[in-house]
């Protein structure tokens, strides 16, 4: 795989990981809101929070548009990075690790929002 391949696709992700920090930002204070019982704040939050969500997406659909213009091994390589898989070589362990940070960063959201989630809506909590 090309190197400005491997050098875009990184960048994409580092933006992604950049994204997920300000989401996990603004959920955290969501949590310290909820604590307060804050009912002002947490409605901006939530708001606050659709702005680096619709980001990655965008992120995500460039990355997407990247690999269909890939001859289709090298979009298979570069989709099993993006999915996690280990580097093959040195060029693709920075990439890969990026993706293994967006990863775990990701999963720390996902509890945390699980956690806002059954604050907010108690036993209509779509984790139940």
């Amino acid at each position: 795989m090309e190197a400005s391949t491997l050098l875009d696709a990184h960048v994409q992700a580092k933006r992604i990981y950049n994204l997920l920090n300000e989401v996990m930002d603004v959920s955290r204070q969501m949590a310290e809101a909820m604590d307060r019982n804050d009912q002002v704040a947490i409605q901006m939050l939530v708001s606050m929070r659709e702005e680096p969500i619709h980001k990655l997406r965008q992120a995500r659909r460039v990355l997407k548009e990247q690999r269909e213009a890939l001859e289709p091994e090298t979009a298979r390589r570069l989709t099993q990075l993006l999915n996690g898989e280990e580097a093959e070589t040195e060029a693709e362990a920075p990439l890969a690790a990026q993706v293994g940070a967006n990863r775990r960063l990701l999963t720390q959201i996902l509890e945390l929002d699980q956690v806002l989630n059954r604050k907010m809506t108690r036993e209509k909590s779509v984790y139940k």
